[in-house]
């Protein structure tokens, strides 16, 4: 059993990494499904936070793309948009992911492509 209730960054970290070694999606529900449940085993796992949108804003657990938070993105007909308070996650139909952090210009703090071997921004 891992340990519990761990601090937001190791949680993130270990987010991104089962992200980074997961096998590359073929489209964009896979992509999804593989973003949202990856985040709900490291929350799981690493917090004692059980699992409840009507206390995400406050109860401290990392939670995943919601559907009704889906945006298209101007110019990138094959790339939708989940927006979340401080970060975007950017999924292509080719099951390719990356996530932004919204405030500021830095690089994204993931990016992986689809099986196809493209990005988000090469379909």
């Amino acid at each position: 059993m891992t340990e519990r209730n761990l601090p937001k960054r190791v949680r993130i970290a270990e987010f991104i990494r089962r992200l980074q070694v997961a096998a590359p999606a073929d489209d964009a529900g896979s992509a999804f499904k593989l973003v949202c449940e990856t985040l709900n085993a490291v929350e799981d796992e690493m917090t004692g936070i059980p699992y409840n949108l009507e206390t995400s804003d406050t109860d401290g657990r990392l939670y995943p793309p919601l559907e009704d938070n889906l945006r298209s993105v101007e110019g990138h007909p094959h790339v939708k948009r989940y927006r979340h308070r401080g970060h975007n996650t950017f999924i292509g139909d080719n099951g390719s992911i990356e996530i932004q952090v919204v405030a500021g210009q830095s690089p994204p703090l993931f990016s992986k492509h689809g099986s196809d071997g493209r990005g988000v921004w090469e379909q």
